[in-house]
C-alpha cells in the first residue's frame, strides 16, 4: 500500500507519522521550499473551546501517541472591548504554541518524528497522484482541491496582518481585542513568545487587501501597542466547510477538509485529529466520515457562533465582555469543565426558535 500526502503542515506531518506507526510508507509533496508557514507566529489552543478534554496536549499524547511541546501555558486572558475589560485567571486555560520555521515550532517538532521523504518545491497534481498511489491525503491548508471534489461552503473570509514585537511581556498572559473599527467581526490578539518577544496579530474579516494596512495601524494606535516590530507578515484566510471528506481514494484533512474553527480561526487540534483518523481509516478500512463526525459537529456549532458574530456591534461586545467579567460567570466558564460551546449553542437555538 502506498500513500501520497499533499502538504507538509501540521495535518500532513501528523498523518505521515501515524501512517508510519501503522506500517504504511508515504511520500509527502510540499509546494514550498520548507515545511510549515514561512513566517513565525504564536497560536492559541484554548481549553474552553476543546472541552470535554481537560488538557488538549495530554489528550493528543494519550489518544494518538503524538507528543507536542507547547511554548508555555496560558494562565491569564485579558479581553478588551471598546469600553470594557475582563480578566480570566487560572490553571489550564490553554496553551501557546509556535508555528513557523524555528526549531521549537510545532511543524519542526513533527518533522523530526517522521522518516517519509518530503518532496519540496513540488506542485503536486492530486488527480495524477490518485492514479499512481493507493490513497492521496490532501493537507494543503486551503479548500482549492476540496472545491473540485465536493460541495464547499465559504463561512468567513479574513485578511491577517501580524508581526513579532519586542518589549516587556508576561509570558503566561494573552490579550484579545474586540472592536469593529479595525477588525469588523474579527479580533486582535497578543501572544507572548518569551519575556521580550510576542506575536501581535490582527484578524480582520471581510477586508480587502488595500484596507488591511490602515486597519492594522488603527489597531496598534487604538490599543496603544507601541512596540518595536522586527518583522511583519500579511496573508488571507478563508474558512470553509465541506460536504464530504473522502472522495474515492482521496482524503481531505485539516484546513483542506474544512476542519478549521470558524469562530476564532484556530485549528491545531482538529488538524491532528483528522490526520490521525484518515491514517487509521486507510489502514483498517474504516469509515472516515463517521470518524470525523465529532469534529464536524463541533465545527457546525461554531459556524452558528460565527454567523452571530458577523452581525455584532461594539456595544454588543461591551455587553459580552461585561458578562464574561462577572465572577459567577467566570467561575462556571473557567473553574469547571462544562462544555460551554455545547450549552450556549443549545440556548442560542432555543432563543432563535422563540423569536
Amino acid at each position: 500500500m502506498r500513500v501520497a500526502i499533499i502538504g507538509a503542515g501540521v495535518a500532513g506531518l501528523c498523518c505521515a507519522y501515524t501512517l508510519e506507526k501503522l506500517g504504511i510508507p508515504c511520500d509527502i509533496y510540499e509546494r514550498k521550499h520548507t515545511i510549515g508557514s514561512l513566517y513565525s507566529y504564536g497560536e492559541l489552543l484554548l481549553q474552553i473551546v476543546h472541552r470535554p478534554y481537560k488538557d488538549p496536549f495530554k489528550f493528543i499524547a494519550k489518544e494518538f501517541g503524538i507528543l507536542i511541546e507547547p511554548l508555555t501555558e496560558v494562565k491569564k486572558i485579558v479581553i478588551k472591548s471598546p469600553k470594557r475589560k475582563a480578566f480570566i485567571e487560572g490553571k489550564k486555560l490553554g496553551y501557546i504554541v509556535k508555528k513557523g520555521q524555528e526549531q521549537e515550532s510545532v511543524e519542526n517538532q513533527l518533522a523530526k518524528k517522521i522518516n517519509a521523504k518530503i518532496n519540496f518545491n513540488t506542485n503536486a497534481d492530486y488527480k495524477e497522484l490518485a492514479k499512481s498511489y493507493d490513497y492521496v491525503v490532501v493537507a494543503t491548508g486551503n479548500s482549492m482541491i476540496a472545491k473540485q471534489l465536493t460541495e464547499v461552503e465559504n463561512i468567513v473570509s479574513s485578511r491577517i496582518k501580524g508581526g513579532i514585537a519586542l518589549g516587556d511581556f508576561e509570558p503566561h498572559t494573552v490579550y484579545l481585542w474586540l472592536n469593529t473599527m479595525y477588525a469588523r467581526s474579527g479580533f486582535g490578539y497578543l501572544v507572548p513568545l518569551s519575556q521580550n518577544k510576542a506575536s501581535i496579530i490582527l484578524v480582520a474579516t471581510y477586508t480587502q487587501k488595500e484596507e488591511i494596512e490602515n486597519m492594522w495601524h488603527t489597531f496598534l494606535y487604538q490599543e496603544k501597542l507601541n512596540y518595536e516590530m522586527i518583522e511583519t507578515f500579511e496573508t488571507e484566510l478563508d474558512i470553509s466547510i465541506t460536504d464530504r471528506h473522502q472522495i474515492d481514494n482521496i482524503y481531505l484533512i485539516g484546513n483542506a477538509g474544512g476542519f478549521l474553527d470558524p469562530f476564532l480561526g484556530f485549528g491545531l487540534l482538529n488538524a491532528v485529529e483528522s490526520a490521525v483518523y484518515s491514517a487509521e481509516s486507510i489502514k483498517h478500512g474504516e469509515d472516515y466520515e463517521k470518524k470525523v463526525k465529532k469534529i464536524t459537529d463541533k465545527v457546525d456549532k461554531l459556524v452558528d457562533f460565527r454567523k452571530m458574530m458577523d452581525s455584532i456591534k461594539n456595544e454588543d461586545y461591551d455587553r459580552i465582555v461585561k458578562v464574561i467579567g462577572n465572577p459567577i460567570v467566570k467561575r462556571v466558564m473557567y473553574k469547571t469543565n462544562l462544555d460551554i460551546i455545547k450549552y450556549l449553542h443549545f440556548l442560542m437555538k432555543i432563543t432563535n426558535r422563540t423569536q
